[in-house]
């Protein structure tokens, strides 16, 4: 049998200032009970959280007092949240509730971190849940000792530690602690698998709770190992809301999904992060090898796959004011056009092009419109836009963003793709250079 002084001493190095939820369980009171010890010692600052999901009627009204009373009693400051339940409330609503409020908890009470009390045994059922549901590697890891949600820092101390353990303690030190009578009912699959199967896998192989504990912390750090390599390349590669296709296709599929579902849920985040299910990474794997054109609906927007990129669409982007172009450099989503005078040569007809000085005056610089037209460079004939675009295999998501220089509905230079209606220069005498100037690669350039 452990004291709490022994099972504090087991205790991982944590933030100073603690959040710490306390249902008024044996296993969030052992959690208080123990960084108790290192508030007494000047090592930590603690205040309490206590969410009243109103499920349990008077026996929820009585953990509520219970917790009040425990913090008057170890002077530690109690905030109590209460949650509203909807008609037909569940598992998934109370715990979406309750960590609704404790995140609103956590910002008014200027902690680092909430401290929650889940241990080995919670983390052996969630090992087990998540094998029964069907889950990958990121779902077998398990429950992750310390970790952000929706950009809450959470932290569990006592993740290494047998529950049996805790309530020993307890027992040893005579603190007493509510029992959610909820615990027992075997409706719930987590109950089953508390109180059913790991008692059975228990007598087939005594100690199955700590290897699966094991087990996912060896997960853990593989997990970490891909989560890195995907974090590298979406650092390359990922930072817009478009993916290189040929980039994506080089990794190996694994790291595909991983990357694409990260990238996803970091292009859709609006203050809530939107993660993929498994069903819905697969559907999107399976668009980066369709065809050129073809869309995804998916949470919080919609993938289109392009002839160079996968795009996560949105919602409408808003067209940028046409900018007058008379020589001097001109802005247009992040890229610059200047008319540089005494050209340095013809220009590769991508990104500068040799033109008569007096070219640039009265000229526009915008985004395509219907019924833009160019004649391109070297060509008699003269086409749509749109064609344009087609036969330079633009994808659709890039069209709206690349600056043109216009004169009218007439499109004399495309950023990064070529030139049309350009007067035929047999001299470079007189003549000056239009130059684009990017901030970064242009996605729409062949490579």
């Amino acid at each position: 049998m452990s004291s709490l002084s022994e099972l504090e001493a087991c205790l991982p190095r944590l933030p100073r200032r603690l959040l710490v939820g306390l249902s008024g369980g044996a296993d969030s009171v052992a959690l208080l009970r123990l960084l108790l010890l290192r508030r007494d010692r000047g090592e930590a600052e603690l205040t309490c959280v206590h969410v009243n999901h109103h499920l349990r009627g008077e026996e929820a009204d009585a953990d509520e007092r219970f917790a009040a009373e425990l913090c008057a009693a170890w002077q530690v400051p109690l905030t109590v949240l209460h949650a509203v339940p909807p008609e037909h409330p569940g598992e998934g609503w109370a715990r979406s509730a309750r960590y609704c409020l404790f995140r609103e908890a956590l910002q008014e009470s200027g902690a680092e971190a909430l401290a929650l009390a889940h241990h080995r045994g919670d983390q052996a059922e969630t090992v087990l849940l998540h094998l029964l549901r069907g889950a990958g590697l990121r779902g077998l890891c398990g429950i992750r000792p310390d970790t952000l949600v929706d950009g809450m820092r959470i932290v569990r101390p006592l993740l290494d530690l047998p529950g049996g353990a805790l309530r020993d303690a307890l027992r040893e030190a005579g603190q007493p602690w509510r029992e959610d009578a909820t615990n027992r009912e075997l409706y719930y699959l987590r109950n089953r698998v508390r109180w059913e199967l790991l008692p059975l896998m228990e007598k087939l192989a005594p100690g199955v709770e700590a290897r699966l504990a094991a087990t996912a912390a060896l997960l853990r750090e593989d997990d970490q190992t891909l989560d890195a390599l995907t974090e590298a390349f979406l650092n390359r590669f990922g930072k817009e809301n478009y993916l290189p296709r040929v980039e994506l296709a080089r990794l190996p599929k694994g790291l595909q999904a991983r990357a694409l579902r990260a990238w996803w849920a970091a292009q859709v985040r609006r203050g809530k992060e939107r993660s993929l299910s498994a069903e819905q990474t697969e559907a999107l794997l399976a668009l980066c090898a369709a065809q050129t054109g073809d869309r995804l609906s998916l949470p919080g927007g919609t993938a289109y796959l392009g002839w160079r990129c996968v795009h996560c669409l949105t919602g409408e982007e808003t067209a940028p004011a046409p900018v007058p172009f008379d020589g001097g450099p001109a802005l247009m989503n992040g890229i610059t056009l200047v008319a540089e005078r005494g050209a340095a040569g013809w220009g590769d007809g991508l990104l500068s092009q040799a033109v008569p000085s007096e070219l640039p005056a009265g000229l526009t610089v915008r985004t395509w419109r219907q019924g833009d037209w160019i004649r391109p460079f070297g060509s008699a004939g003269k086409k749509s836009l749109q064609d344009y675009f087609t036969d330079k295999k633009v994808d659709m998501p890039f069209r709206r963003r690349i600056p043109l220089l216009c004169r009218g509905s007439e499109v004399l230079l495309v950023c990064g793709l070529g030139a049309g209606g350009l007067p035929a220069l047999s001299t470079l005498d007189g003549a000056s250079t239009l130059r684009w100037i990017a901030e970064k690669p242009l996605p729409w350039m062949a490579a």
